[in-house]
């Protein structure tokens, strides 16, 4: 069953309007017709199988009348991965993959070395594949893409967390890093987990100093030096394996 994201201002009482690109994938690439079965989200957790119905101008949209519903909530803890922007289209990998995973909330950071400041078009390309990774991996939340924020504003949000692991490579055996394993595993039932990933250049030494400061655990992925697309899915998928998400 082929599966359409919907705002949750485009779903009233039982009827569902598809729009903009998601209507497009509908009508011109799948070319569905009236009374064909949908499966429908709103990524806030309601899962919708509907009936194409009938429409006025199907040029501009698609209505669908709603069947059945199901709520989905989410499974703590909640993973926020706060990315630091690397180059060229790295972060769409980075959103995709670690939507597929389980992520919760992406921050894009505005860090010494970040690599690209992101315009509105490419914001809203971002969006989108969020989307398209959300109804690929059939989950029900669509995970939250914050604006972009500087790395200081990120900081200032840690106490709202159960746990904020800062992700350092492990250079020497007299390094103060620890496996994210370990530190995952002395955190039984967290509520929230907050992933600080660098960008290609990684963090800066201010900025460890700073995250630890605020109350981060600095950690490890292992002894290998990781790619930031690389880290940033391994990350989220380590937590998620450990949390069973």
């Amino acid at each position: 069953m082929d599966t359409f994201y919907v705002s949750p201002s485009h779903i009233s009482k039982n009827v569902a309007t598809i729009t903009g690109s998601e209507h497009h994938h509908l009508r011109n690439v799948l070319r569905t017709r009236p009374g064909e079965v949908v499966r429908v989200i709103d990524g806030k957790g309601n899962v919708y199988t509907a009936q194409i119905l009938e429409t006025h101008d199907p040029r501009i949209s698609s209505e669908v009348r709603i069947l059945s519903h199901e709520f989905h909530a989410i499974v703590p803890p909640k993973l926020t991965l706060f990315q630091g922007l690397p180059k060229n289209d790295k972060m769409e990998l980075i959103l995709q993959k670690t939507t597929e995973l389980g992520v919760t909330q992406i921050v894009p950071l505005h860090s010494e070395y970040a690599l690209q400041k992101p315009s509105q078009n490419r914001y809203a390309r971002w969006h989108r594949v969020l989307i398209s990774a959300t109804k690929q991996s059939e989950r029900a939340w669509l995970p939250e893409l914050s604006n972009p924020q500087a790395f200081e504003t990120s900081l200032a949000q840690l106490d709202t967390f159960s746990r904020c692991l800062f992700f350092s490579p492990h250079r020497d055996q007299k390094s103060q890093v620890r496996h994210i394993q370990t530190v995952l595993r002395e955190t039984p039932c967290p509520t929230s987990i907050a992933l600080f990933v660098g960008p290609e250049g990684g963090f800066s030494d201010q900025e460890v100093t700073r995250a630890i400061e605020s109350g981060c655990t600095r950690v490890t992925l292992g002894r290998n030096i990781l790619r930031t697309e690389t880290a940033a899915i391994v990350a989220v998928a380590i937590a998620a394996y450990e949390y069973q998400l």
